[in-house]
């Protein structure tokens, strides 16, 4: 076997540098797009597959109100405070909230404290054309410099804020009859403000008749009027 000529070698030891180059980086490479060394940003829906959160201001004396938006990320834990991004998407200005005069973001950082958990606490503010409509804000998690927001599906939320009193579908006849008695504006303002503000067609028939009640002695402690009329309930007990 013949020995290899000087520049033979200095030709292979160069080649083999080269390779070693190579190798360390893609190794780095892996190391920084390893799916442990990643964090996925998503949104937590309170309902799965609902991007939508509802609020009312019938359900609130106040003339602001905060809006708990719940995000989770998925990945290696933090190690310190981290900043995330959303992108506010524009629309139609008679529908739309405004910025500043009706909601506003908080500062969007992932607190290391909480985990893998954080809530989006958005501030919405009551304005008089609220109380004819509807007003929506709709936005979505992105990429930054921390966290990827690739999770089709669960990066996009739509708020939907009124005042607009209007009588819920779960007020049926059979709730007039059995637990609150007739509908009125200023009756349902009242149950929702001091007693319940969820959707009571979905309580089960104890439950029905424990907000009935508490409302019951609610109107008796605190007499209330509508149009000259005293406000009362169906239930007894």
């Amino acid at each position: 076997m013949k020995h290899m000529t000087a520049d033979t070698m200095k030709k292979t030891i160069a080649i083999l540098a080269a390779a070693a180059s190579l190798f360390a980086t893609a190794c780095d490479k892996s190391e920084i797009l390893a799916p442990t060394d990643q964090r996925h940003i998503y949104i937590s829906y309170p309902e799965e597959g609902n991007q939508v959160f509802n609020f009312s201001f019938v359900s609130t004396p106040e003339e602001s109100a905060r809006i708990a938006v719940p995000i989770k990320f998925a990945g290696r834990p933090l190690t310190e405070d981290l900043a995330y991004a959303v992108k506010v998407y524009p629309g139609n200005k008679d529908t739309a909230l405004e910025e500043g005069e009706e909601y506003e973001f908080p500062e969007l950082i992932f607190h290391q404290k909480n985990g893998f958990e954080e809530t989006i606490y958005i501030t919405v503010h009551k304005t008089a054309r609220m109380e004819t409509g509807t007003y929506n804000l709709k936005f979505s998690l992105v990429s930054n410099e921390n966290f990827f927001a690739t999770r089709t599906g669960s990066l996009e939320a739509e708020l939907r804020v009124t005042a607009q009193i209007s009588q819920p579908s779960w007020w049926s006849q059979t709730v007039s009859d059995i637990y609150l008695g007739p509908y009125g504006d200023e009756k349902f303002k009242l149950f929702a403000q001091n007693i319940f503000n969820g959707d009571f067609g979905t309580l089960d028939d104890d439950e029905k008749r424990y907000y009935a009640l508490k409302f019951k002695y609610w109107l008796e402690e605190n007499p209330h009027y509508d149009d000259h009329v005293l406000i009362t309930v169906t239930i007894q007990g």
